[in-house]
């Protein structure tokens, strides 16, 4: 069983704007890979206000944990704004005990590719394996592309 546990915002920092991607309905879905292992996904939209990133979910993201491997599964339960083809933002987990910190950033590529940087750390960081633990995933790097 895949354990999610949403991320809440403290900081969107938004850095993007319109562009083609999902130009015929207003949305693209990406899908894509963290270097070292784990899936993302996330969806491209169109507002009336410009381009947003919703949905961003991640499953078996790498962390270190004092020394021990392991992965966390989640998902942002926010959207993120996109200008200039970038997206930025940080989150917590839990607002009422933030001992987790996400920090996210993406580029959209042409129509359809997008890549970026993700990292986890803190001392209540929700791993899969159950419970929480002290993490520090380093920046990792991360493609996606949208299925044609």
């Amino acid at each position: 069983m895949k354990k999610l546990v949403a991320f809440a915002a403290v900081v969107a920092v938004a850095l993007a704007a319109p562009t083609a991607v999902g130009a015929g309905q207003g949305k693209t879905k990406y899908l894509g890979q963290f270097e070292s292992s784990g899936d993302l996904s996330f969806v491209v939209k169109k507002t009336k206000n410009g381009k947003k990133v919703f949905n961003y979910k991640w499953e078996g993201f790498p962390l270190d944990c004092k020394g021990t491997p392991e992965t966390s599964s989640s998902n942002l339960t926010f959207s993120v704004k996109v200008k200039n083809k970038k997206f930025e933002t940080q989150a917590v987990d839990d607002q009422q005990n933030p001992g987790a910190l996400l920090k996210l950033k993406g580029e959209l590529n042409g129509k359809t590719e997008a890549n970026g940087t993700m990292s986890i750390e803190g001392k209540n960081v929700p791993v899969d394996s159950g419970g929480r633990k002290k993490c520090d995933s380093g920046k990792v790097g991360w493609t996606a592309a949208a299925p044609l």
